[in-house]
């Protein structure tokens, strides 16, 4: 074939791309229509801080598990093999320790990690303690109030000598593997075993071992959304810049990114079509800080970066602070930094919503049931110190009369039975709301029970959501349900005296 012809046939080709993407993109508009996110829970976003979405005009993703879905029981697998042999080959470790590991379902995003007892433990907003597991043993009461104190409160739980914040997906095979070899491990050699784990997950990650093995088979890896491309041409359709930021090497992200579309692996890099910008190797979350930054060096293509800065990046893309709007799954390295540093608006996406939602979804009303007997408990409560408190009173009442004392004795059973029967009432309302809790909780996770939620407060994961994610969404695609004028409308707060007037 002539350089001639093939010219003709990569145009004739480029052209069927594009028609295939007006017809993909309209036939997106009517889903979007018809599956709204008022109807289908799921797939909707949800809002912290109000956000105009008409103001942003421009919108960046992170790449791994924000654009780029993954197969994580594979991934997870397969980090975990290599991570294991090594511990193997280089640490000493016996192999029968490794194979030991718990059921996947053990490690999740959210948990913090005591380096020094060798616990995982859920904390709530407070950082107090609620459920802990050494390997893979339960803690009782007892036993963490020993650990921890009468109030159950680890001293802070972001110190990075001691307790370890579980904030990525790329973690379950490490704490996985944590959970297994814990149990073997003395007290003082727990804080070099995690080092030893940390290591050989960074080495396979630095030296390729890892996505060597990926990029030789992403379909084996990669879910495809069919909506990321229509999402990414939408936005650029509707006049939004789109960018990419990620810390993945532009080999990395180039192999995979075709199978991320949805697309012939073979269609070579006409992928960057959907972009303005593109920055590999970005080095977050230091790329967020002005001080720490470096200047970019140019990348294979004309709109691809290698590195760089905060300054460089709203340069190119012609937007700052809260013109942009930045779509990632990391809650430190995506959101915390950018929020904080660069006052970008920040969507958070958090795969596990989705199955908590299908979950209650499963279980219809239980959430609403759960609200009633809690709201209901909270009166009774109320109204058994509210009998305690008379029925002290009468009981202080000392001098009276022979013909006052037959009525105050009338008074003081009336007032006991009132008591016992509120008493009584609250048991069962508390003996209900644990009921409902529990069956929730073990639908969601058996072990560690709700990513956001820890009984009637939130998680310590729940409030970073709450303080840095002005939106968050169980997929980066949902935003395609949304035209680009929305109206993101965060629901009003409300303090506990105003709740009581309601």
């Amino acid at each position: 074939m002539s350089d001639k012809q093939r010219k003709k046939k990569q145009k004739r080709k480029k052209e069927q791309g594009s028609v295939k993407l007006a017809s993909n993109s309209w036939l997106e508009m009517i889903a979007m229509a018809i599956r709204t996110p008022v109807f289908d829970h799921e797939r909707a976003i949800y809002t912290n801080r109000t956000l105009r979405f008409g103001q942003v005009s421009a919108v960046g993703f992170d790449f791994d598990h924000t654009l780029a879905i993954y197969n994580c029981p594979a991934l997870d697998d397969l980090a975990g093999k290599l991570v294991a042999d090594r511990l193997v080959e280089h640490e000493g470790i016996p192999r029968e320790w490794v194979d030991e590991i718990p059921d996947p379902g053990f490690a999740r995003k959210g948990l913090i990690l005591d380096l020094d007892e060798g616990v995982l433990l859920k904390t709530d907003r407070y950082g107090h303690v609620l459920r802990a597991f050494r390997g893979r043993n339960k803690l009782t009461v007892g036993q963490k109030r020993k650990l921890y104190g009468d109030r159950d409160i680890i001293p802070h739980v972001t110190d990075r000598d001691r307790f370890i914040q579980v904030d990525h997906a790329f973690s379950r095979p490490e704490i996985l593997l944590w959970s297994a070899i814990v149990d073997h491990t003395e007290a003082g050699e727990r804080r070099k075993q995690w080092q030893r784990i940390r290591h050989h997950t960074d080495t396979i990650h630095r030296d390729g071992s890892l996505k060597q093995v990926i990029t030789a088979d992403p379909a084996k890896f990669i879910i495809p959304d069919p909506r990321t491309e229509a999402l990414l041409v939408h936005l650029r359709a509707t006049g939004k810049k789109v960018f990419l930021l990620t810390n993945s090497e532009w080999e990395y992200t180039a192999a995979m990114m075709n199978t991320v579309l949805g697309r012939d692996e073979e269609s070579g890099e006409g992928w960057l079509d959907l972009f303005d910008l593109v920055v590999v190797e970005a080095r977050k979350p230091k790329y967020f800080d002005a001080t720490r930054g470096k200047p970019s060096k140019p990348g294979p293509q004309k709109k691809v970066l290698l590195g760089g800065n905060l300054d460089e990046i709203e340069g190119h893309i012609g937007s700052t602070g809260n013109e942009v709007l930045y779509v990632g799954d990391h809650i430190y390295a995506d959101l915390i930094s950018s929020k904080k540093n660069v006052y970008w608006r920040t969507m958070l996406v958090v795969p596990e919503l989705e199955e908590e939602l299908t979950v209650q979804s499963g279980m219809p009303g239980i959430v609403r049931q759960l609200r009633e007997v809690d709201e209901r408990r909270t009166g009774t409560e109320r109204e058994v110190m509210h009998w305690k408190a008379v029925e002290a009173c009468l009981l202080s009442i000392e001098d009276v009369i022979e013909s006052d004392l037959k009525g105050l004795k009338k008074l003081r059973h009336e007032c006991s039975v009132a008591r016992k029967q509120a008493t009584d009432t609250l048991k069962d309302f508390i003996r209900q709301r644990e009921t409902l809790r529990s069956r929730l909780s073990t639908a969601t996770n058996a072990h560690w029970g709700s990513l956001f939620r820890a009984g009637s407060k939130l998680t310590h994961y729940g409030r970073q959501l709450e303080d840095y994610a002005c939106t968050y969404t169980s997929r980066a695609t949902n935003l395609l349900f949304y035209p680009p004028s929305h109206y993101f409308r965060s629901p009003m707060d409300y303090l506990p005296h105003e709740l009581e007037s309601m």
